[in-house]
């Protein structure tokens, strides 16, 4: 919530940089309602733990995860007993609000140990020092746990490390280099290769003799295959492209590969345009024996002529009868498709449903069954879905009402994923053969929590000025309301995600949507907004015209949120909020600045308030001094002397996406443009997603009373 689209273009350059991270918004509470529940706190809706990560074993019935619980993140195991069901029990044993961070967790061969990344920040940028501790701060390393024992070791820096599936060997990525390790032995990592590129997809072939990666050069990449034993390289058909998503076939003879184009048109002229449509992108096989590659099939001209990765897992997968699944929009819509590699000049058989959207796919055991998750049937939520990788109907694999996201498959056949409803936060969960879940503590143990106090929001749709339909979801009070509430919208970063009608499956989201929960609790009426820009409603609704800095056109759909909540008739239009993270710290600050009459106050987190300052490509020499004023008009301080709301900004001055220098920007606007003090919270040595739980619940805690101040009675 991510791999390098074209640079070549301002408004997907803008977007790429927002969304390596996952971006939030923050918990407000507002005035009385009658019969509203007080019982519920901030620190009650963030005691959930938050299970990520989840991978099954090679060996066996069992499967792993990450869990983050108040800023402790640990590994857990279920393991299914001789009765049948899976008990869960902790690998790691780290305590309090440490600011560790845990990730890529991966399995060892024989399932008997697990190999993570420890440490650092996953928005990269180097070491971190969040909680600004005298040890200072720390860098990403490469760490092992043996499941018997809960046994840790340390190989030093690194990340991406993916063990060996035949032996204990260990790979990872250390200062752009490819490392190699023994899970079993006490020495010491050595650098595997020495390559002009930056390493990354380090992928190890089923047999274990060679590992494929990609070279990351200054404008293109390639693909790289390394013979384990003498330690050579063979490059695979290199190209002036950029190359990615490897996928071994079963038999280790054959690599495939997406192959896309790199800054094939522009930078100037096509900030002003959605790219709906370019040069094709295009899918490679190469005999790893010779290096010699094959073009086996290009996207179409039109809609999907650009590659669109999946979102939430791989983007090519190779079945045991010779196809290849990938992501396709020839329709609009990004769903899964089958080639037959067995017949020369086959076209893609459709997979998934039209008119819905992929968003993580797998293969059963056999390599004969897709299951993946989409919004089929169901656009704000996600659920499972099966079929046959030749073709045929897609059945669904999951029931209910709730989300599910990110399936795995153990040894046997058993079918795993995230679960959650609308009041029950994300947990791993077994998926019956009726579709039915069996869930599991996402930290070992059952926690309180007070699920059943919480609201279920309601799906909405409403048109933007110039006509675009736009979702969202509307959580409103219960208990008796008084005849005129307050409202406050939210917006999601990325931009390129969805809120859904539920617990969400990324973390920074689920933090979301505790947030309206609890803006929901203490009497608000909140509008979650999937403005244009997002996913979950098909390639021109997430390539939208005129869209970031080549217009600002996603600023309608605040107009379209206001007029809806004014059409209700039990909002009262002078006390509406709005709040949001990096893309939604963009949609606040244009709100406050483009629509100043229709809101009483505003929490700015992150965001960026200048496009031309923002993307440096718009003042490099030679630039577009139209192109760029076009990106400056598109940013709220191209009309900052209209704002009159007060806004609190929050912002971690250590932030490796959005650069603090955004916030300095904008307070010195607002100084001199206008009579608005803005309040701050600035957090020392934090990052854009912060690190620390305690980060978290002080910014909610700051950002409850702002609004509470300004929206808790009629006429303040």
């Amino acid at each position: 919530m991510t791999q390098s689209h074209s640079l070549a273009r301002a408004r997907r350059c803008g977007a790429a940089l927002l969304s390596l991270c996952l971006l939030l918004g923050a918990l407000v509470t507002g005035p009385q309602v009658e019969a509203a529940d007080r019982s519920i706190t901030i620190e009650d809706l963030l005691s959930a733990p938050f299970p990520y990560g989840l991978t099954a074993s090679p060996k066996g019935e069992q499967v792993a995860w990450i869990a983050n619980r108040l800023g402790a993140r640990n590994i857990y195991l279920a393991q299914a007993g001789s009765d049948g069901k899976f008990a869960v029990r902790a690998l790691t044993r780290q305590e309090g609000d440490n600011g560790i961070e845990l990730a890529d967790l991966q399995w060892s061969h024989d399932a008997s140990m697990l190999v993570f990344s420890r440490g650092g920040s996953l928005e990269g940028g180097g070491p971190v020092n969040p909680s600004s501790a005298a040890s200072g701060p720390t860098a990403m390393e490469i760490a092992s746990v043996r499941l018997e024992s809960g046994e840790i070791r340390s190989f030093g820096l690194g990340s991406n490390a993916v063990p060996s599936p035949v032996n204990d060997d260990v790979v990872f990525v250390r200062g752009g280099q490819i490392w190699i390790g023994n899970l079993a032995r006490s020495d010491a990592a050595t650098q595997l290769i020495q390559d002009a590129g930056a390493a990354s997809e380090l992928s190890w072939s089923p047999d274990g003799k060679r590992l494929a990666f990609i070279s990351n050069r200054k404008d293109f990449s390639v693909v790289g295959v390394v013979e384990i034993a003498s330690r050579n390289i063979r490059w695979m058909s290199p190209g002036v492209d950029r190359d990615m998503s490897l996928r071994w076939s079963r038999d280790s003879k054959r690599l495939a590969w997406v192959r896309y184009p790199s800054l094939a048109e522009s930078f100037w002229t096509d900030a002003f345009f959605a790219k709906r449509a370019g040069e094709p992108w295009s899918i490679w096989v190469a005999d790893v024996a010779s290096g010699a590659g094959n073009k086996v099939w290009t996207a179409e001209a039109g809609p999907g002529s650009i590659f669109q990765p999946i979102e939430g897992s791989t983007s090519l997968l190779w079945t045991a009868d010779n196809r290849l699944l990938f992501p396709w929009e020839q329709t609009g819509w990004l769903r899964l498709y089958s080639l037959d590699l067995s017949q020369k000049g086959a076209r893609p058989v459709a997979l998934s449903q039209d008119g819905a959207e992929v968003f993580a796919m797998t293969l059963d055991p056999a390599g004969r069954e897709a299951i993946y998750s989409s919004n089929a049937e169901d656009d704000d939520r996600r659920h499972l879905w099966r079929v046959p990788v030749k073709g045929g109907k897609p059945q669904r694999a999951s029931k209910g009402d709730g989300i599910e996201d990110f399936p795995v498959l153990t040894e046997q056949g058993a079918l795993f994923a995230m679960h959650s409803t609308a009041r029950n936060p994300m947990a791993p969960a077994l998926v019956q053969s009726d579709g039915a879940f069996k869930t599991m503590a996402a930290s070992g143990a059952a926690l309180s929590f007070p699920g059943d106090r919480l609201v279920v929001p309601q799906r909405v749709v409403f048109k933007s000025p110039d006509g675009l339909s736009v979702h969202g979801q509307l959580f409103e009070p219960s208990g008796k309301k008084s005849a005129k509430q307050p409202a406050v919208l939210f917006f999601h970063g990325g931009p390129q995600r969805q809120m859904l009608l539920g617990w969400h499956p990324m973390g920074a989201y689920t933090h979301m949507y505790a947030m309206n929960q609890f803006l929901a609790s203490k009497g608000y009426v909140v509008l979650s907004v999937n403005f244009r820009g997002g996913t979950g409603y098909g390639l021109n609704f997430r390539e939208p015209d005129e869209f970031a800095a080549g217009g600002g056109s996603e600023a309608r759909d605040i107009a379209g949120a206001v007029e809806y909540l004014k059409s209700r008739g039990d909002i009262d239009p002078a006390r509406i909020g709005v709040y949001g993270m990096s893309y939604g710290g963009i949609m606040t600050s244009l709100a406050l600045a483009r629509y100043p009459q229709d809101f009483a106050v505003g929490v700015d987190m992150a965001g960026v308030h200048n496009w031309k300052s923002f993307l440096a490509d718009l003042t490099a020499p030679g630039a577009s001094a139209e192109v760029a004023e076009v990106a400056f008009q598109s940013s709220a301080m191209a009309t900052i002397e209209d704002w009159r709301a007060p806004v609190l900004i929050v912002h971690g001055d250590d932030d490796r996406a959005v650069t603090f220098a955004q916030s300095v920007e904008l307070v010195r606007g607002l100084r001199k443009e206008t009579n608005v003090e803005p309040e701050l919270l600035v957090i020392p040595n934090e990052v854009h997603d912060f690190i620390l739980h305690r980060s978290w619940r002080r910014v909610f805690e700051a950002t409850h009373e702002f609004l509470d101040r300004y929206l808790q009675q009629p006429g303040t």
